[in-house]
Order: structure tokens, then sequence, then C-alpha cells
């Protein structure tokens, strides 16, 4: 029991960190210059309900980045995120008819998570990883997106809202990353793991949805 009492402790710590630590950078949060980079990459949120149409957050994560490289802030546009049907694809459709060159943009439509956004776009080939790039995703996101790109192998990932202003609010998505934060350290850890006793990536990558 002294064992099994121990771990919960510290899960409920770890969730206690992660809201408190995501709550004060969402609240502290202001807009910076946004620099120049080698690509904007912009996460997707899934669709609505009907799955006809993009979320409200992927959609705010798409204009963000649409406006990134109409500013002329990175040469490439990547969209990543997966689903049913794959929310990267919806994004492309939409680019594409504000005017966004097929050429000019990457489309990573298998990941299913925020890890996974990270390894399959590290996986790109035109993307260095010694390069910077624009992470163009929402507040309560931008700190776990962040560390799961640069554990993917991103040396300079530079974080831009899609949501800038607005203030600090308790929202559905922020309470989540309570959850998310230890989940995804764990699941990292382990998949660093297997890559280092060369595991065969199929073998793991499921269990990083």
């Amino acid at each position: 029991m002294g064992l099994i009492r121990w771990i919960f402790s510290i899960a409920v710590l770890a969730m206690w960190l992660a809201l408190i630590g995501t709550g004060l950078y969402v609240a502290m949060y202001h807009a910076p210059e946004t620099p120049e980079g080698q690509a904007i990459v912009v996460l997707g949120h899934g669709m609505d309900e009907a799955g006809t149409a993009l979320s409200p957050e992927s959609e705010a994560r798409l204009a963000k980045g649409i406006e990134l490289y109409g500013a002329g802030k990175a040469p490439l546009l990547v969209l990543t995120g997966g689903g049913t049907p794959p929310v990267a694809r919806a994004m492309e459709t939409v680019a594409l008819a504000a005017g966004v060159p097929q050429d000019a943009m990457v489309v990573e439509d298998a990941s299913l998570s925020t890890l996974q956004n990270a390894l399959f776009t590290a996986d790109i080939e035109r993307l260095a990883h010694d390069r910077p790039i624009l992470l163009v995703t929402n507040r309560y996101h931008l700190p776990r997106a962040n560390a799961s790109f640069r554990w993917a192998g991103f040396e300079d990932v530079r974080n831009v809202a899609a949501d800038p202003e607005g203030g600090f609010a308790i929202t559905e998505g922020l309470l989540w990353e309570a959850v998310k934060w230890p989940w995804n350290a764990l699941r990292a850890a382990a998949a660093s793991a297997s890559e280092a006793a060369n595991v065969p990536r199929e073998s793991y990558i499921k269990y990083l949805e």
C-alpha cells in the first residue's frame, strides 16, 4: 500500500505541476515579433462533429499559419494531423483556396497525437533539424507541443499562438494538459528507451497515439 500511495502522490503532483505551469504560460503569454524560419508547422485539432469542416481550433491554427506564410515568415507550410477524415488534408484544401501554392505545402496526415505530430514531421526530408521552425497551435498546447518537437529532434522551435489574445481562461483544453503532460512524458521516455534498444518504430508507434 505504501508504494501505491507513493506512486499516486507522484502522479497527482505531476498533474498539478503541469496544470499550474501551463496555466501560468497561458496567463503570461504575449505575442512576440515572429522570426523567420525554414517552415511553419500547423498542428491540427480535428474536425467538427459532422466531420465535414475544420474544428474551430484547427481553423484558427490554420489561419495563423496562412497569415505567417503570406507575411513571408517561411517558404514552407507543414500541415500535420490524421484522423477520419485526416484533418491535415482538410487544412490543405482550405490553404489551397486561400492561395497557398501546392508546392509550398507538405501534408502529414497519419499522426494521431502531439508526439506523433512531432515524430512524423521530423521524418520530412525537406526539414533540417538544426534550423528553426515556427510551431503554430493554441496557447495552452504550446508548451507541450514545443517539448514534443524538441524530443523528436528539432533544435530550434519557435512558439506562435493561434490565439495570442484573450487573457487567462480555464478551458477544457487547459485542464486536459494536466493529464497529457505526464502521460506524454512517460510515453516519450518509453519510446526513447525502445529506440535506444533498437526496437523497430512500428512496434511501439501505436502506443504514442
